[in-house]
Parts: structure tokens; C-alpha cells; sequence
């Protein structure tokens, strides 16, 4: 595994001779590694396991030529990309034979640029600054992006992920469901009484206790895979995949012993403390099931939860 730093260059070519001579090249740059490799396999195995900064490859090589090895890693590039931006690195073809042709099937297979050999220092140098210089920009670029895509799944206001959270994870782990056979429960959680608590000790304090409220359900899960999410005002919602109903019931009872805990006060709550209700729906997805079905049973017990005198869990 490559030590840490900033960029890593991959010179692909099966000349010893010629690698550390492009390797040597490179040596004058401080903030990158150059590692060197003999064959098209190699080369992407490494990819695979230790993204590269940028490439370096040899048009001829003994297993594949560069052209195929540039077309394999921009379809892996596309297909293992799981976000809205895609991956890119850099390809620059070495070539002892200046062929037009051959240059314009290596651009259309993916590579960025073309370098006659032997290869020229200052021009080697001058190419791979130039690159590395856009990958550093892309770098920034997603990281932008990450943070962006962060802050747009969590709630402003109890810092645990919000609606669109909740929408995105009960697709993903409902059909993930549906594929193992495996039973998914759903918690929807409601503060007791909240608009009094606001109307008793106004809005500032409504927004202290839905912190307090959001921090002790999401201290409640034990597993990773587990999430708790504001599903608006204050509604709360667990997600739990491969939990059945006995499971789920005791993750609800130990969210209500949570709440219990706290110890807020609430002169017109249960006991005169802060509490929830909680409506608990279990299903084994099914093809004829709808997704909503699962929320909608949440809610209907959630009501029901409500009718039977609040802080109690309905199954």
C-alpha cells in the first residue's frame, strides 16, 4: 500500500530502464509519489485497490496495450461511481512511435494526453504539474460536494438527518429487505402534548427540548445499521432493517425509558415530564406490498398509541 501523500503517479511500461528514468523526472516534485509497474494487470489490480492520482502508460505492453488498459479503467470508473460526480484520472500515453491514428484511438479511449519517447523532463514535468493541478481542483470540488450532500440529509435544527434522509434510507433498506427475505420495522415517534410545551415555555425552549428529544432517541440504537431521523415538527422516525417486531418492541421501550430519563419538565405532560408516543409497524417486504404501507401502519398505530393515554408503545 502506498505511503501517504498527496498524489500518487502509476508509471505503467515494461522497460525497468525507462521506468526509473520517468521515475527519476518525477523526483523534483515534493507532494507526490511515483510508484512503477510492468503490465496492464497489474496496473489494474492497483487501480482497483489504490486509486491513483494519475497515470502514466506505455502503449505497448506485454499482457494488454495502454489503449484497452485506459478503456477498463474509465468503464470501472463509471460503474463503481455511486455518486452524482464522477471519478477521474488522468491517463497519459508514452509512445516511441509518433502515429496520429494511434494518438486518436488513445484520446477516444479515455487518455488526456500523449508524450513521444524518450521522454523530455521539462515537458514531463510541465504535463503532469498541469494535471495534478486539476486533480487537486477535483478533489476540492467533491469534497465540496460531500459536504454539501451532508448538510442537505440532516436537520438544521436537532443535527440528526432529516426527511429527505428518512425518504432515501426506507427505499434503500426496503428493497434490500425484499431481496433477503428479511422483516423491516419502522418506529414513528411524537412528542406528548409539544404545542403546549411551546404555548407553556415558548419556542426557544420547544426547539432545547426537540434537541434533548432527538439526541436520547438516536442514543437509543445500538446498531449502525439503525437510524433515527426527524420526520418533521415533532415526529420522530427509527428505521430498523432485519429487526423484528419483538426487537423493535425493545428498542421503543428503550427509547421510552430514555425520554423517561431525561427528566424535563412538562406541566402538561405525562407525569408532568416530557414524553412519547410511539407507533411500531413490522413487515416482510413483499413484491405486492407497497412501501408506504409500512409508514402508513406506523401512523395508524401511532394514533392508536395516542387513544390508549400517550408514553406507550403500539405493536
Amino acid at each position: 500500500m502506498p505511503t501517504p501523500c498527496k498524489f500518487t503517479v502509476l508509471v505503467i511500461d515494461p522497460s525497468p530502464s525507462n521506468q526509473q528514468l520517468i521515475c527519476d523526472c518525477l523526483d523534483p516534485l515534493p507532494d507526490v509519489l511515483t510508484l512503477a509497474l510492468d503490465s496492464g494487470q497489474e496496473a489494474l489490480k492497483f487501480y482497483e485497490d489504490y486509486p491513483p492520482s494519475l497515470l502514466l502508460v506505455d502503449i505497448s505492453l506485454p499482457d494488454m496495450d495502454g489503449i484497452t488498459l485506459a478503456r477498463k479503467i474509465r468503464s470501472r470508473e463509471q460503474l463503481g461511481n455511486d455518486q452524482l460526480l464522477t471519478p477521474w484520472t488522468p491517463i497519459i500515453f508514452l509512445s516511441s512511435v509518433m502515429d496520429e491514428n494511434l494518438l486518436a484511438k488513445g484520446i477516444l479511449a479515455g487518455g488526456d494526453d500523449f508524450l513521444h519517447k524518450p521522454v523530455s523532463e521539462v515537458i514531463l514535468l510541465a504535463k503532469v504539474r498541469a494535471l495534478l493541478r486539476i486533480v487537486g481542483m477535483q478533489r476540492d470540488i467533491h469534497a465540496a460536494h460531500r459536504k454539501l450532500r451532508e448538510i442537505s440529509t440532516l436537520d438544521g435544527l436537532t443535527g440528526i438527518p432529516n426527511r429527505r434522509h428518512f425518504d432515501d434510507t426506507l427505499a434503500i433498506e426496503w428493497k434490500r429487505c425484499l431481496r433477503s427475505n428479511s422483516p423491516l420495522s419502522l418506529l414513528l415517534g411524537d412528542v406528548d402534548f409539544f404545542k403546549q410545551y411551546n404555548d407553556t415555555y415558548g419556542h426557544p425552549a420547544g426547539d432545547t427540548c426537540l434537541r434533548a428529544v432527538a439526541h436520547a432517541l438516536n442514543e437509543s440504537l445500538f446498531r449502525v445499521e439503525d437510524t433515527v431521523c426527524r420526520y418533521g415538527g415533532e415526529e420522530f422516525v427509527a428505521v430498523l432493517p432485519g429487526t423484528d417486531r419483538d426487537g423493535a418492541l425493545a428498542v421503543a421501550e428503550r427509547m421510552r425509558q430514555a425520554l423517561k430519563e431525561l427528566q424535563m419538565p412538562h406541566e402538561n405532560g405525562i407525569n408532568g415530564r416530557v414524553s412519547c408516543s410511539f407507533g411500531l409497524a413490522c413487515l416482510h417486504p413483499t413484491v405486492d406490498l407497497s412501501m408506504q404501507s409500512i409508514l402508513h401502519l406506523a401512523d395508524e398505530k401511532l394514533y392508536q398509541a395516542k387513544r390508549q393515554g400517550r408514553n406507550c408503545v403500539a405493536h
